[in-house]
């Protein structure tokens, strides 16, 4: 019985070295080829969200995985609206395959930035790398930006002022803002404030602050964000050249 159940182990051990010889053991990662939003990177909550993609792989293709999350960076939501997220698996076949994923989005989704993550896995196991896509779901009743500009161009060393207004059908609670070097996205911002709303009804609120920007560096962004008190979260940018 031993030198059977030996015999067993041998015979395995000769089938795995020879699918290892013949080449056939799959260690290609399957890629993602092509991701669409067919009906752009902007949905009103309570639209459908329909995302085409394509896949390959050189042997056989097996699932995707997507994951949607917010992108609210730390804001905390606890009234009207809530965060969207969900996730779907679909089932691929062949080499080269193509489907529309579709994810209806709820009508009390909070207004402002998510992320879809997209990865692919093939029989053998192999997991591509993620990719992630950003797009913004908005709200009817979302913060609104006024008399904003889109860029604006600036002397080193030299006091400047950004001015706008922000607008609310209920009531505003924060406003955050920060000024980043886009030569260097993962450095300490520039600057950076939070501005608490307190008030019960903040219908609206002029922003109204000056800066300087002291660095070598010859372009910056100004980037603000609105939350309301439904949780809709709008952001706006200014690209800022320094010269």
């Amino acid at each position: 019985m031993k030198s059977i159940f030996i015999s067993l182990i041998a015979i395995a051990m000769m089938l795995a070295t020879g699918c290892s010889d013949n080449g056939t053991s799959d260690e290609a990662k399957p890629t993602i080829t092509s991701v669409n939003f067919l009906n752009g990177y902007t949905i009103q909550a309570g639209d459908s969200l329909n995302v085409r993609m394509s896949f390959k792989d050189n042997m056989a293709l097996s699932e995707a995985f997507i994951e949607i999350h917010d992108n609210f960076e730390g804001h905390k939501h606890q009234k009207a609206n809530v965060k969207f997220s969900t996730s779907e698996i679909l089932v691929l076949e062949g080499t080269e395959d193509a489907q529309i994923a579709s994810f209806v989005v709820p009508a009390n989704a909070a207004a402002g930035p998510y992320h879809m993550n997209i990865s692919v896995l093939d029989g053998a196991g192999n997991r591509s790398e993620t990719k992630v896509f950003s797009f913004f779901i908005t709200q009817p009743g979302q913060p609104a930006f006024k008399s904003m500009i889109n860029e604006l161009t600036v002397a080193p060393k030299t006091s400047f002022e950004i001015e706008f207004e922000v607008e609310d059908d209920v009531d505003l609670k924060e406003i955050s803002y920060v000024i980043e070097d886009e030569n260097n996205p993962n450095g300490e911002p520039l600057f950076d404030g939070d501005i608490d709303l307190d008030g019960p009804d903040d219908l609206g609120f002029n922003f109204k602050q000056s800066f300087s920007i002291n660095t070598t560096t010859d372009e910056v962004v100004f980037v603000v964000r609105a939350l309301d008190s439904d949780d809709n979260l709008s952001i706006a940018v200014i690209e800022i050249h320094v010269r």
